[in-house]
């Protein structure tokens, strides 16, 4: 059972809070949609799906190699998704993966390669192209504000 997520308890929500929320469902919707990731993919010369752009991303991020249940954690899936999707990326010069030092070698890590991290530039830099045209006219300041309650949306919802 998973535990209730902070705040108050139930009862109609602050109008201010309901149109957040509906907001943010809706940026979800349309952020994660195959058609905006068909877009994607065709302005930015992305050559995979969403998921492993997903798992492109987390890599890119990261200090060091992961292992692959630890990614499957980060990404909020199964680790039979993440070696599925491993062996198609390192297939395509995306990433490399290594048996894990140690007795069981059935544990593999798993890093990004140059090739991988060129595909989250592009689409980095696309979506971030894309953003700045829908955020002309907010200020620095404003800005700051949406990314830091983005962020802790995103933290709560991730911890849960």
């Amino acid at each position: 059972m998973t535990s209730p997520l902070p705040g108050p308890r139930p009862g109609p929500a602050a109008p201010s809070t309901a149109e957040l929320y509906r907001s943010l469902a809706d940026l979800a919707l349309v952020v994660a949609s195959a058609r905006t990731h068909a877009r994607l993919r065709a302005q930015a010369g992305v050559p995979i799906d969403r998921s492993s752009l997903a798992l492109l991303r987390a890599l890119a991020a990261a200090p060091s190699p992961y292992r692959m249940g630890d990614l499957a954690e980060v990404l909020l899936v199964q680790a039979s998704h993440i070696t599925r999707q491993a062996r198609g990326l390192e297939e395509a010069g995306l990433v490399t993966t290594v048996k894990e030092p140690g007795d069981d070698h059935r544990v593999r890590r798993i890093t990004i390669t140059q090739n991988g991290r060129d595909v989250v530039a592009r689409a980095e830099a696309t979506g971030q192209l894309w953003l700045t045209g829908a955020l002309h006219g907010f200020t620095p300041e404003q800005l700051s504000v949406a990314a830091a309650v983005i962020q802790r949306v995103t933290d709560v919802y991730r911890d849960e």
